[in-house]
C-alpha cells in the first residue's frame, strides 16, 4: 500500500486523468515548443528543418477537420507526420514504400491488406507498422471515413503536401512532384 492507499483505488480515475491530460493546453512550457491550434484553417506545415519539438493539441479533432485524402503536418530530418482521411468505399491504394510506415487509426474502420491477400480488420486505437518493402493497402470497411495519423521514417512526401484524393496523390508522385525535401535524411 502506498502513502495514499492501495493503487487499485485510483484505477477508476485513470481514464478521467488521461482525458484531462489530452485536453490540457501545453502551450506554456519552458521550452516554447511549436504548438498548433485545433483548427486546420490556420495551419501551415514546416518547410524548413525543425528546431525544437512540436505539439499538436487534440490530434483527433485537428485530423477530423481535414477533408483531404493526405496532408503532411510535420517533416523532420528523419521522419514525417501525416494525416489521411480515407473516403467511404475508398482506399489508401496498394503500394510498397522504401521507408517504414506507422499508422495509428483515430476513427473509422478499415481492412488492412498485406501482400495483396492477407487481410485484417483495423479499428480506432489500432496501430499498424509496415516495414519498408512490404506491399500493403488499407480499405475503408465502414460508412464513415477512417482518419489515420501516420509516420514515415524517413520522410516520404513533400513537406507541404496536401492531396485532395488518392488519384491526385498518385499523379503527383508519378510526375516527381511529391518528393521529400533534400534536408530530410534517408532518401536516395
Amino acid at each position: 500500500m502506498g502513502l495514499l492507499g492501495p493503487p487499485s483505488m485510483f484505477r477508476p480515475l485513470l481514464p478521467r486523468l488521461a482525458l484531462a491530460a489530452r485536453q490540457a493546453d501545453f502551450r506554456q512550457t519552458r521550452l516554447s515548443p511549436r504548438t498548433f491550434s485545433t483548427t486546420m484553417s490556420n495551419f501551415h506545415p514546416n518547410t524548413d528543418p525543425p528546431k525544437g519539438f512540436t505539439i499538436f493539441n487534440n490530434l483527433q479533432e485537428v485530423a477530423s477537420e481535414s477533408d483531404k485524402f493526405r496532408r503532411v503536418l510535420w517533416t523532420g530530418t528523419h521522419s514525417q507526420f501525416v494525416i489521411m482521411t480515407v473516403p467511404a468505399d475508398g482506399e489508401i491504394g496498394e503500394e510498397i514504400h522504401t521507408v517504414d510506415q506507422h499508422l495509428f487509426f483515430l476513427s473509422g474502420n478499415a481492412q488492412a491488406i498485406e501482400g495483396g491477400t492477407k487481410t485484417t480488420d483495423v479499428h480506432p486505437g489500432d496501430v499498424v507498422i509496415v516495414p519498408a518493402g512490404t506491399k500493403h493497402n488499407f480499405k475503408n470497411s465502414g460508412p464513415t471515413p477512417p482518419i489515420v495519423a501516420t509516420v514515415y521514417a524517413p520522410a516520404e512526401h513533400k513537406a507541404d503536401t496536401v492531396h485532395d484524393s488518392l488519384e491526385q496523390g498518385e499523379k503527383l508522385e508519378e510526375e516527381g512532384k511529391d518528393e521529400p525535401p533534400s534536408w530530410a535524411k534517408g532518401k536516395q
